[in-house]
């Protein structure tokens, strides 16, 4: 996916989702110019609206956000900005130290986002604020996030901060090895960690198929036979008599597996 940094207010950006999501209920086929007529707004705005609106894929989800109440949609919005990686590894630099101008200046490159990184600061800080991420325009990280009422919302996290930092932290553990890992295996990771407490069984088995893929397809990188290992510890033996990785990695790794049975 290629990151495209939009300048728009998230709340232009919620108006445009529920206008969209209408017209589409109604069978007619929404346009710019048309929304831009019902929002009083120019076609500039709701183009950078609908080019935000696919970043976040905001569009998979336009009738939770047409049926919710402001602060329901809120917590959408928010749910997709935690899904957005340019805005957590953002949210990852700042959290090591570097300030708003410097954690911007290094998306802007390593995503070669073609727009003047104050443009890009702004709209992490608009979206941030909106979405409860940030406690303020100072990109204050929020501590937690007071539950909704009961509402058709079900998987509404209760503490907000939680769920950015395993992000961020299952980035730093996997670093290098990150290449190998799909969307829906970072998102197995993700889960593994947030339920290990209430499910820890299911967490453990979540993680330990994700860390089989991944040394499968470290093996077939490496060109290494693996097709008939059976499990972590063999597959690992195997990488480790190829050289791939280092004898103090085997024992670990055989411990980890001893949990899955």
């Amino acid at each position: 996916m290629k990151f495209k940094i939009y300048p728009v207010d998230a709340k232009r950006i919620i108006e445009v989702t529920e206008l969209w999501e209408r017209y589409k209920k109604i069978g007619k086929e929404p346009t710019k110019s048309s929304i831009a007529k019902a929002l009083n707004v120019s076609e500039v705005t709701v183009q950078n609206a609908i080019g935000a609106i696919k970043q976040l894929k905001l569009d998979n989800i336009s009738d939770k956000i047409a049926n919710s109440t402001p602060e329901e949609q809120k917590y959408w919005f928010r749910k997709a900005l935690q899904n957005y990686e340019p805005f957590i590894e953002f949210i990852r630099f700042m959290s090591k130290g570097d300030e708003p101008t410097r954690a911007i200046q290094k998306i802007v490159e390593i995503y070669d986002i073609k727009r003047k990184p104050k443009d890009v600061l702004w709209t992490f800080q608009n979206w941030g604020v909106f979405g409860g991420i940030f406690k303020n325009r100072n990109f204050e990280l929020s501590k937690s996030i007071k539950p909704l009422k009961p509402s058709k919302i079900a998987e509404l996290e209760e503490v907000l901060e939680n769920e950015l930092k395993i992000k961020i932290w299952v980035k730093e553990i996997v670093q290098d090895a990150d290449t190998y890992l799909t969307n829906e295996e970072h998102e197995s990771l993700i889960k593994a960690i947030m339920d290990v407490r209430e499910n820890p069984r299911n967490s453990i088995k979540l993680a330990g198929e994700v860390l089989e893929d991944v040394l499968r397809k470290i093996a077939k990188d490496k060109k290494v036979d693996v097709k008939k290992k059976n499990g972590i510890s063999e597959i690992a033996e195997e990488l480790r008599k190829n050289k791939i990785i280092a004898s103090k990695h085997i024992g670990i790794l055989k411990g980890i597996q001893v949990f899955f049975r």
